[in-house]
């Protein structure tokens, strides 16, 4: 039974769905069966709906062509099934012959946020069968061969099998498969009478705001989550959110949103939401061959708000315990006040680019532009000053008329940063220091660099926290060291890449993350 579960959890992810999609568009109508037998506490829903329209099969054929081996139009379909093939086989599994045969229209996985969701999760996999006898025997085969022993009973009507590990029902039309037998139980209740997710006035509202132009729906119960969690004070401007993949002419997109309440949010919350509106300017400092990046908003109030949570639960405590430790030993070991020194340099933006790695070390630069850079740039000179005294030697270098200050630390190595128009710019030498520097005279920058526009272009938007990968040079870089099976290096060759954008507008909080696919190299 666990086989059957990853078989269908995999083919819900993102690549599986895509491809799932890509040859199973021609069956007929369906309504979303699973968000009518999922329970009403449902907190996470993810929906594979088989059935985009015209423009998404287009666009979706179109990606999947640029594969290496897909370029024939002829061959589609036998193609992206032996991709799912070897998606499932490292599980045993003969999705030819033993999944393909009776799958429907419809996957979708559910998982509850009552009880102890965070020690007990429960979740639920919905799988809807076109030929219910085929399903049957398969799932009877599938768990005869994996040697687990199955009891059953009658519950509503309904025959449940169940064993340690799993438990599993046909309700109508659906395979049910739950980790437990109450999972299962719960959605028996649903399909004799009681509430379902479909019923809930939020997700119905949330759905309909979703464009009904895409590939894979995503529903979040954000308060239900902070809520079993103990964080709902530090979630409370949020309720649920909404998402969709989408198949777009240049790459996959998913993106989705929450609504924001500004009045009952924590003012650090207002605060993250309102830095969150604008896009960051610290890509216009990274050089163009930059491999990858991460910016971040407002990092200071992130993490003085996740240690204000941690004290909710034993585990926290402890956390919370460390991070008290660690800031005693920064203070006696090298003087630095971790609250006064260092929160001060990350509360507003903060960025980390690489581009490579060069005599072991990672290249790239730590860029920092802080909200008060007087301040800051203050208690930059405070650690500078007291790693000094704890043995460190502080060399100012001059190039190009760009004043370098370049920190040995005693046993780990040097550290090298400058300030230039309130930015601080930090590498592990003058040479990365000096290429952000020489890349925002030139032009040259990661900014300007096409394959990060394309990027954007595809999330549609660019503005809060992001993140950019080029996935093919990364590959490249490392994949010397990655076991990878010689079809799936040969797609993951032409990735072009990865990006996240998390704007706050009006009254929400979006996220779009793009992967791109280039067009096939000429021969």
């Amino acid at each position: 039974m666990h086989r059957v579960v990853i078989a269908l959890v995999t083919l819900i992810g993102l690549t599986g769905a895509a491809f799932v999609a890509g040859y199973l568009l021609l069956f007929s109508s369906a309504t979303d069966r699973a968000s009518q037998l999922a329970p009403a506490d449902t907190a996470v829903y993810v929906n594979v709906y088989l059935q985009p329209s015209t423009s998404q099969q287009m666009n979706l054929s179109e990606l999947i062509g640029r594969l290496p081996g897909f370029a024939d139009d002829a061959t589609l379909d036998e193609k992206v099934d032996q991709v799912v093939q070897n998606l499932l086989s490292a599980s045993g599994l003969d999705y030819g012959g033993q999944i393909k045969p009776w799958l429907g229209t419809q996957i979708a996985v559910a998982a509850g946020s009552s009880g102890d969701a965070l020690t007990e999760p429960s979740m639920i996999v919905f799988a809807q069968v076109k030929d219910r006898q085929a399903a049957e025997a398969s799932v009877a085969a599938l768990v005869a061969d994996d040697g687990a022993e199955f009891s059953s009973e009658t519950y509503r009507g309904i025959e449940i099998a169940t064993s340690t590990e799993a438990a599993y029902a046909f309700v109508d039309d659906v395979l049910v498969i739950g980790l437990a037998m109450d999972d299962v139980r719960g959605v028996v209740d649903t399909f004799t009478g009681e509430e379902s997710l479909a019923d809930r006035a939020d997700f119905q509202s949330t759905v309909a705001e979703l464009p009904a132009d895409h590939l894979v729906s995503v529903f979040v119960d954000l308060a239900a989550i902070a809520g079993a969690a103990d964080i709902g004070d530090q979630l409370s401007g949020v309720s649920t959110a909404g998402a969709v993949l989408v198949a777009e002419r240049d790459g996959l997109r998913l993106s989705g949103s929450a609504p924001f309440d500004m009045a009952g949010a924590a003012a650090s919350a207002r605060a993250g939401f309102a830095l969150g509106s604008v896009p960051s300017s610290l890509p216009d400092w990274m050089p163009d061959d930059t491999l990858a990046e991460v910016v971040i908003f407002g990092l200071r109030q992130t993490l003085e708000d996740a240690e204000d949570a941690l004290g909710s639960t034993p585990e926290g405590e402890e956390l919370a315990g460390t991070l008290d430790t660690f800031r005693a030993l920064a203070a006696f070991g090298l003087g630095i006040d971790l609250d006064a020194d260092i929160l001060p340099l990350l509360d507003r933006e903060v960025a980390i680019a690489f581009s490579g790695i060069e005599d072991d070390l990672p290249a790239g630069q730590l860029m920092l532009r802080p909200d008060d850079p007087a301040a800051a740039e203050m208690a930059l000179d405070r650690v500078i000053e007291r790693l000094g005294a704890v043995g460190a030697t502080v060399e100012p270098v001059e190039v190009d008329g760009t004043v370098v200050t370049v920190v040995t630390l005693p046993d780990v190595g040097d550290v090298a940063y400058t300030v230039v128009d309130e930015i601080i710019i930090m590498g592990f030498g003058t040479d990365d220091v000096m290429a952000a520097v020489e890349a925002h005279s030139s032009g040259k920058t990661l900014a300007a660099n096409a394959a990060y526009a394309r990027t954007f272009d595809v999330a549609g938007t660019r503005a809060g926290n992001e993140v950019f990968a080029d996935v093919g040079a990364v590959i490249e870089l490392f994949g010397a060291g990655l076991a990878l099976p010689d079809d799936t290096r040969d797609i993951l060759s032409q990735i072009g890449t990865f990006g996240l954008t998390a704007p706050s507008r009006e009254d929400q909080i979006e996220f779009h993350m793009v992967l791109t696919i280039d067009e096939p190299s000429a021969q």
